[in-house]
């Protein structure tokens, strides 16, 4: 456990220090004044002065943050952030859900080319009276869409099918030419399926590796947005979240479940690296949502501006987020009461 509390924490931290590393240098792009650049909350452990901005250390390991000039006040300092293009402060608020974004997406391009091979769309064999089969599809076909969903990856594939009606519409490549059927799908132990084996590729070069990133990428944000939609549609509640304490309890289930197999070091490390390639882009994607308190929040007020040429009210914006900031500490603290209460548990 102590094992997975300092990886966990380590991760985290790297996650932080990334996020608030695009906003910071954004913002010193388009010349914002920034005075402070601090990693953790709460009481000053370290700093350092470097022109005008303090790089700090700070005593709580839960996240950090960048102060600008001018983000909650009125203030007639070009240099304010408040002062320059809205456009400008859209890149700065989204700049840091993209170094996430990019963080999982060197994750998985080191996975990709350590592991050497990947589990294609192309089809090796179709299930004997299966859905596939009776539809028409061939081996030799490559699956490029079901229904009007791109498909990259046997990922993508499965996340479809979880929600799939009984018939998908399959666009399939076969000797170039695009080529759709209608197929029936099956269910077996709860799991859906199309009644294709997919081939694996293992004679990866270079592109293949930043495509396939690419398209596990992409899978874990639409992932994230299935996930919204089970819950706002009661698919799944607020227990089933987890936080910090959750996520170091899944990261010793890792470790121990790569043990069990047998699996050595190599194993291990890339299992973590593709949850935590998987936590990076979680967190870029839910900064990016459009709620108070989050980055996501701000750059509808920003593009409202935009908009309307009109600034908006720092008092309300300030109560706005206010209640923003308190809805998500409430939910942190309830999910890290859940993730607790689960560990005593067992």
């Amino acid at each position: 456990m102590v094992f997975s509390i300092i990886v966990t924490v380590i991760a985290f931290g790297i996650m932080v220090i990334l996020h608030e590393a695009g906003h910071f240098l954004t913002a010193k792009r388009f010349g914002v004044t920034v005075h402070e650049f601090s990693i953790g909350m709460g009481p000053l452990v370290l700093k350092k002065v470097k022109g005008e901005t303090q790089y700090s250390i700070r005593l709580l390991p839960l996240g950090g943050y960048v102060k600008l000039e001018d983000e909650n006040e009125e203030n007639d300092d070009p240099r304010a952030f408040g002062n320059i293009h809205p456009l400008k402060r859209i890149v700065i608020l989204a700049a840091g859900a993209a170094m996430n974004v990019l963080l999982g997406f060197l994750c998985f391009v080191i996975i990709t080319a350590a592991q050497g091979s990947v589990i294609t769309t192309s089809v090796g064999g179709v299930t004997e009276g299966g859905g596939a089969e009776t539809a028409g599809i061939e081996a030799g076909d490559v699956i490029k869409k079901l229904d009007n969903t791109s498909i990259g990856t046997y990922a993508d594939m499965r996340l479809f099918l979880l929600n799939a009606e009984d018939t998908v519409s399959v666009t399939v490549l076969r000797n170039g030419e695009r080529m759709c059927f209608d197929v029936s799908v099956s269910e077996k132990d709860g799991v859906k399926y199309l009644g294709v084996q997919l081939l694996h590729k293992t004679d990866l070069n270079v592109l293949d590796v930043v495509k396939y990133s690419y398209y596990d990428t992409r899978y874990v944000v639409r992932a994230v947005f299935f996930s919204l939609k089970q819950f706002f549609t009661g698919g799944v509640s607020v227990k089933d979240l987890s936080g910090p304490v959750g996520i170091v309890q899944v990261v010793d289930e890792t470790a121990e479940a790569v043990a069990e197999t047998g699996g050595g070091g190599e194993a291990l490390w890339l299992s973590l690296l593709y949850l935590f390639g998987m936590i990076s882009v979680n967190l870029g994607v839910f900064n990016l949502l459009p709620f108070p308190a989050l980055d996501g929040g701000s750059i509808i007020f920003a593009f409202i501006e935009l908009v309307t040429r009109k600034k908006q009210n720092k008092n309300i914006l300030g109560y706005i987020n206010l209640m923003g900031l308190a809805l998500i500490l409430g939910l942190g603290i309830y999910v890290m009461w859940s993730d607790i209460m689960k560990l005593i548990s067992g």
